[in-house]
Parts: C-alpha cells; structure tokens; sequence
C-alpha cells in the first residue's frame, strides 16, 4: 500500500483548515496552498494559531502539544511547493470551473505517484479529473461539515481510480480517526442526495407552513434532536442553495430524477439568508402535519432505494453514513423497515406521481420485501 505522510490542501478556508488541522494533529505533515502570501498568513495565524491557543487556553491541550502539531503546518502561494505532497486534497468553494483548473495545475506540478483528491460535495469526480495524468490516482475523499468534528468520510471511486488509491485514502482517513464509507462516483456521492432532496420538499411547502412547523415536522419524522431547518442554517443557506441547484441539473434528466428547486429556497439565499424557526405558533393538527411528513419520508425512501439499485452504495454504507454523519437516529433502510414495507411502497408511489422522482424497479410492480440490514 503507498505510503502517505505528507499531504497538500488547496484552499485553507473553514473545510481546508479542518481538515488539515485533523490531519496534522493525526501525525502527518501538511502544505497548504493559498491565493497569495497575505493569505497564507492570515489564514494560518487564523486557523491553526489562534484555534490551537483557544484550546490551550481552555486547558484542552498543553504548549507543547499546540507546538507540535503548528509545526507540521505550513503554507504557500506557489503550486509547486506541493511537488513532495504524497496526497493532494482540493478544498476550494464549490466553483466546477475553478476545481478543474486546480486539477489540471497540481497534474503538472505533482508527481505522478501523487494521489489527487477532491473533496467536493456535488461535482462528479471523473469530470473534475478529466485534466488529471494517471487518472487511477485521482478519487473523491468527501469529509462533512464541520470536518473536525463529523465523523464520516466518503471515499469515491470514479470508474479509473485504482484499488491501490483507493486502499490508500481509506487509510489515511481511518489514521485521521474518521468512519469511512466506499461510494461509486455520483452526482453528490451518496449522503448529499439524501439530505439535500429531504430539505429541498420541506422547503417546498414554507408558505404553506412556518418554518418553525416545518422543523417540528422533519424532528418529529426522523427523531431528530436538531431538525432540517436547523441544519440548514447552521451549514450556510448559501450552500443548501446551490447544493440544491447542482443535484436537480445533473439529475433532472436521468432515470432518478430529482426534486425542483423550492422558490422558497432561493427567496431565503438572496434575501433573508436563514430560515426564522420562531416565526409563529407550530401546527400541531396531525392530518396537517402528516401532509409534509408522507412526502419528506416518501422522498428519503425513494432516493435512498435509487442510491442502492444504481449501486452507487451499500445499504449498510447508506445506512451507517446517514446515521453519523446527519445524526439521524435510523437511517432509511430501518425506517422503512419498521413502518412496514406496504406503507413505504404507498409513501414512494405518491412520491413519484407527484413529480419529484423517478420510480425505483423495487416499487414499481409490487410490495417488497424488507430490507436485509
């Protein structure tokens, strides 16, 4: 297996700056790249300096710990400072354009042993590598926000990337401490599709419902400590929306299919920018409630039995990643499970009569059985 110790990260932003300062607090040593050197430095007395003294301050961590793992970080300007990373990690905003002229740089300043990662939470990585030299080193290593914290990662194969790559990355993420989950290259991977299709048809009936009901109604569903809505703020409205965007234009036109863009979403992105979960009393009438909840189960149910049909993911790596990385209680599999699978045939019918999705083989013709966990 190639052996990783250095690794690079372009783009040393909130998720860039996370996931390197896991990375050197797990052993390795860490370039990071940015724009300029006024960055470089801003970013680094910001995120691995001040966050390192918060800590020692906090008694989390002693001197010469924050000593050691500062010193394992360094920054640049320069692509080719990077020519002795083992592992490359972009990090950079979610800009297709962008990304892929950073693949075709680190290609040619890289050396060609070098794995070649994206972290990416929408973009296909076949397409982001298609500038890429030895294809089989590049793959997809999809960390969750916040990257210190969150527990998943998804690593990505596209259709070249080697087992040799893919045994490498794997291991790195597990030395960083992280829970790992395979997925085949797909528009938003595996957990993305999930969650960002459930908050699309909450969003869909705002105007119709408060907000504040509608996070009642996604907590209620899911058991969830800290409903959609929630998460929704606490992840940037401006990234729900163009997550959003980016998963119903690469899917609309396939045989998935994907839900429209809610107005509801796009209103909240260019004007409000946060949804106002105290904005009046929550509709406690169940018939009323029940409307949104078929719908945002029906959704879950039908995108995740599409995710394992396309064999984009296993059932128990879709159930696993759902579970930790959204902090959902049951992850789709055991909640159609145990609602029982007539009602969660019903449920995926209505989803798909209404528009939002394509129909799933395994609901089109009959009941099926449960799900083998």
């Amino acid at each position: 297996m190639k052996e990783i110790n250095t690794i690079g990260i372009i783009g040393f932003g909130v998720m860039g700056a996370a996931i390197g300062m896991n990375a050197a607090a797990s052993g390795y040593y860490v370039v990071f790249k940015e724009v300029d050197e006024v960055l470089v430095r801003s970013n680094y007395e910001k995120w691995v300096l001040s966050a390192l003294k918060k800590k020692v301050d906090q008694n989390k961590m002693n001197q010469a710990d924050m000593d050691k793992i500062a010193g394992r970080i360094r920054g640049t300007s320069r692509y080719e400072d990077l020519s002795g990373c083992d592992l490359v990690i972009e990090a950079a905003v979610e800009d297709f354009g962008l990304k892929k002229k950073i693949f075709g740089d680190l290609s040619r300043v890289c050396r060609k042993d070098a794995i070649i990662v994206s972290n990416t939470s929408t973009f296909p990585i076949e397409q982001l590598m298609a500038d890429v030299l030895h294809p089989e080193r590049t793959a997809g290593l999809h960390y969750f926000f916040p990257a210190n914290v969150n527990p998943l990662v998804e690593v990505i194969r596209q259709e070249k990337t080697s087992p040799e790559t893919l045994e490498a990355i794997r291991a790195f993420a597990e030395r960083n401490g992280k829970t790992v989950i395979e997925v085949r290259d797909f528009p938003g991977f595996a957990i993305n599709p999930v969650f960002i299709s459930s908050y699309m048809v909450l969003n869909s009936f705002y105007g119709n419902y408060n907000a504040a009901t509608l996070e009642s109604i996604s907590k209620e569903a899911l058991g969830l400590k800290f409903g959609i809505l929630w998460v929704q703020n606490f992840s940037g409205i401006g990234t729900s929306y163009h997550a959003a965007k980016s998963m119903y234009d690469y899917l609309i036109s396939t045989d998935v299919g994907f839900v429209k863009m809610p107005e509801s979403l796009e209103d909240c992105f260019k004007t409000a920018g946060r949804w106002n979960l105290e904005d009046g009393p929550v509709i406690e009438d169940k018939t009323i409630r029940k409307v949104v909840s078929d719908r945002l189960l029906g959704t879950i149910f039908t995108i995740a039995t599409h995710l394992v049909e396309k064999a984009v993911v296993s059932v128990k790596d879709l159930e696993k990643g759902v579970r930790i990385s959204l902090a959902w209680p049951q992850g789709p599999f055991l909640l159609m499970n145990r609602l029982g699978m007539e009602k969660v045939r019903e449920l995926v019918v209505n989803t798909c009569y209404s528009g939002l999705f394509k129909m799933p083989q395994r609901f089109s013709v009959k009941t099926p059985e449960p799900w083998v966990l």
